[in-house]
């Protein structure tokens, strides 16, 4: 199993509402995992439930958070350009970006999604 793959399967297991996600993924890759373009839908997932299952966002952008400050630079390649950089942008992706721990907000920043703040 690629590292892609098993981090993949590792945030699976840690957020069940993301199976159906991964489900139909495989099925319509005849069952090959395409990892960054399964972070791209997982990021649109974020973006849908957002204000309708905060909770169960702010858990997986939790997740998200520490796996990105703890792992090897392909996982938080895979985090960073499979996800965080195919969400909405301010000020449409608001409820989404505003629930970003630091180093995925910062991400974002440098992904032009959130604009920094001006210097005091």
């Amino acid at each position: 199993m690629t590292a892609e793959a098993d981090f993949t399967h590792r945030l699976v297991e840690h957020a069940s509402a993301l199976k159906p996600l991964l489900d139909e993924h495989l099925a319509d890759q005849e069952g090959e995992l395409l990892a960054y373009l399964f972070m791209g839908d997982v990021a649109a997932w974020l973006h849908q439930h957002s204000a309708t299952e905060a909770d169960a966002v702010r858990d997986v952008l939790d997740w998200l958070e520490v796996e990105f400050e703890e792992g090897d630079f392909d996982t938080r390649n895979l985090i960073d350009v499979g996800m965080v950089e195919m969400l909405p942008a301010l000020p449409e992706g608001a409820a989404v970006l505003d629930m970003l721990g630091p180093g995925l907000h910062s991400r974002a920043e440098i992904a032009g999604l959130i604009t920094p703040p001006a210097p005091a």
